[in-house]
């Protein structure tokens, strides 16, 4: 008879009404977690006493006074003129972008035309009519004009090279072509005018110079194949 009693009881009455009369206390899975209690032992590096310490030598180094500027007159409009410094520039260009195309190089020729010179002082690039002609490097603008003579529309710049004074002049560009004005900095391939035919030219194309302080002109499609890039 007991064993029908507790066989009813266990089929009859819920498994948590069972459980619930447990008295044994169990922890609850949302219980909090506890402080880490986990503690670090510092760190400590035994070093033999027969380990020799080196001290680094230190590097020396020099300290160069950057080179002074050039300082130059330059002629200006309205006035006497005045002084210009020339920093030194790092960038040297060719004047016109097809400068592969050539004609009359420096030095001794056959005289194109009546009154054209049987020593040619420069360079004559002829890249097309209209094409952009620009500065070959930094520099200060010392002559722009319409009137250049044999050497029809004019520029001429001054550059600080290395230290030493270089003008570079470009001639024979198109009338109404001058994009700078005397005293005026210019840079690396900044564009000044275009290649024309003006003064004394037998064709469109740009009439390069080149010369130093002392005036001499040299050849300037030697000097800038060592110098550009």
């Amino acid at each position: 008879m007991s064993f029908v009693a507790a066989m009813m009881l266990a089929t009859s009455v819920p498994a948590l009404a069972v459980t619930a009369t447990d008295g044994t206390e169990t922890a609850s899975v949302y219980a909090p977690v506890g402080e880490d209690t986990v503690s670090y032992e510092p760190q400590a590096l035994e070093v033999s006493e027969e380990a020799v310490i080196s001290t680094l030598a230190a590097e020396s180094y020099d300290v160069e006074a950057a080179p002074p500027p050039i300082v130059v007159e330059v002629p200006s409009a309205g006035s006497s003129g005045g002084s210009v410094s020339i920093a030194e520039g790092a960038a040297i260009v060719w004047p016109v972008t097809s400068h592969d195309r050539r004609a009359s190089g420096f030095g001794p020729r056959s005289a194109p035309c009546g009154g054209c010179s049987t020593f040619h002082d420069g360079i004559d690039f002829n890249p097309g009519d209209g094409t952009p002609v620009m500065s070959i490097a930094d520099g200060v603008v010392v002559t722009a004009t319409e009137n250049g003579g044999g050497l029809g529309v004019l520029v001429e710049v001054q550059h600080n090279i290395g230290g030493e004074l270089i003008t570079s002049s470009y001639g024979h560009m198109q009338y109404g072509s001058l994009a700078v004005s005397v005293g005026q900095r210019v840079t690396a391939g900044q564009q000044i005018g275009l290649v024309g035919t003006t003064g004394q030219s037998t064709g469109p194309h740009l009439h390069l110079e080149m010369f130093g302080a002392d005036g001499v002109r040299f050849d300037g499609f030697a000097w800038l194949s060592e110098r550009v890039g």
